[in-house]
Formats: structure tokens, C-alpha cells, sequence
């Protein structure tokens, strides 16, 4: 029987060597502290993770869940998604401390992953800080809310931005940074392509940009932290 201080863990990520080092962090903080120990369960592949959620038993509890997010999201998440896995992982375990991990670099529109999920803490994935891992999961478990250090200036410049978008505009810029052609986009966005051109000359108004290309748009939208 488990005692009460086991706390179970469910890490996922597509990449192996994620789950290695998350694995690795958590025994050695239980290695040298009398405050936790842990169990494992690891999940490799997102489409895995979702049958695995699928059939998960009505009873089964996670008490802590790493979810590691290395693919680009789109708007409309498919099933390998890994956004899809933890809007699913919340769904399921309200109560778990969820720990994001995620290249937080204007590749992902982390923005909405963040309202998705609401993960307890952020650790970005750059692993030049395997070594100081283990103490943010320290401080994950002890304060949820946490931001590790390398992630709290791009939180930070999100939430200063002085341009208030809604969720289509977001959604419009994301995809324009990602080179979605406009041919594409009405199905994307579910939007005539006269009312998304009307958008996009306002964003480009808001932003104060000139000119039919879209490149300094997304500059400026960067900057701000408005993607």
C-alpha cells in the first residue's frame, strides 16, 4: 500500500529523452527529500496517451502530471496533438498539479494553450537546465503558480501588451506566422475571406503597419507579446 506521502506521476511527451530527464529529476528529489516519494506511469506517443485516458479506469488518480508539448498547435487540435491531451488530462484530473513543459518561442500560441490547460507551473524545455530541474519541481509542487525563471520574461511581456486582441484576431496572426496561405484560411478560421481580409487590415492599423506583406505585421505582433 502506498503511503500518503507517494504522490503518483503521469509523464507524457513524444520525445523519450523528456520523459528520461522528468524521470530522473523526480528520483533525485525523492533521493534527498523525506517530503515525497513517487510513482510512475510514462507515455511516449500523444495518440497513446489518449487511449490510455480513453480506458483509463473511473478510479485511477494522478496526483502529479508532466506533459511536454514539442509539436506546433494549431487552431483545431487533432488527436496527436498535444494540446488535445492536456485539455483531456484537466478534464479528467481537476484537482492534479499540471507541469507544462514547452519551447514557449512564438513557435505555439501558448497564450491559449495556457487558458486551455491551466497548467500549476511552467518550465520551459530548454534542458541546458536539466541540472536545476529537480528544484523546479520543488517549488511546482510546494507553490503551484510557479514560472520558472527562464519562462517568466515571455508570461511577462504577453501580459503587458497594450493591444487587447479578441480570439479570432489571435487565432488570425497565429496563423499568419505560421504561413498559412489566405486561400486556406476560411476554412480555418471559419470566416468568409472578405471579412478575414477586413480583419487583417485592422490588425494592421492597430499595429500601425503599411504595405500588403504580412512579415512586418508578425514582427511587430512579437514584440508586443501579442504572439
Amino acid at each position: 500500500m502506498e503511503s500518503e506521502r507517494t504522490l503518483r506521476v503521469l509523464l507524457v511527451s513524444d520525445k523519450v529523452f523528456y520523459l528520461r530527464n522528468y524521470r530522473a529529476a523526480f528520483e533525485k528529489l525523492e533521493s534527498s527529500s523525506l517530503d515525497y516519494s513517487f510513482t510512475f506511469t510514462e507515455l511516449s506517443a500523444f495518440d497513446t496517451a489518449i487511449d490510455f485516458i480513453k480506458k483509463m479506469d473511473a478510479n485511477e488518480r494522478y496526483d502529479v502530471i508532466c506533459l511536454q508539448i514539442s509539436n506546433p498547435i494549431g487552431i483545431h487540435s487533432q488527436d496527436e496533438d498535444g494540446s488535445t491531451v492536456g485539455v483531456m488530462l484537466r478534464q479528467r484530473f481537476p484537482q492534479a498539479i499540471i507541469i507544462l513543459s514547452a519551447n514557449f518561442n512564438g513557435t505555439y500560441n501558448y497564450w491559449n494553450l495556457l487558458k486551455l490547460i491551466g497548467p500549476q507551473a511552467i518550465i520551459g524545455d530548454d534542458f541546458d537546465l536539466v541540472s536545476e530541474l529537480p528544484l523546479y519541481l520543488t517549488h511546482a509542487l510546494k507553490r503551484p503558480g510557479y514560472i520558472c525563471p527562464s519562462m517568466q520574461a515571455a508570461v511577462l511581456n504577453h501580459l503587458r501588451c497594450k493591444i487587447d486582441l479578441d480570439i479570432f484576431e489571435r487565432d488570425l496572426l497565429f496563423e499568419l506566422s505560421k504561413g498559412t496561405r489566405m486561400a486556406a484560411l476560411p476554412n480555418i478560421l471559419n470566416m468568409s475571406i472578405s471579412t478575414i481580409e477586413k480583419r487583417k487590415k485592422r490588425l494592421k492599423e492597430r499595429f500601425e503597419v503599411e504595405g500588403e506583406d504580412d512579415s512586418v505585421l508578425i514582427i511587430k505582433a512579437r514584440q508586443s507579446g501579442s504572439l
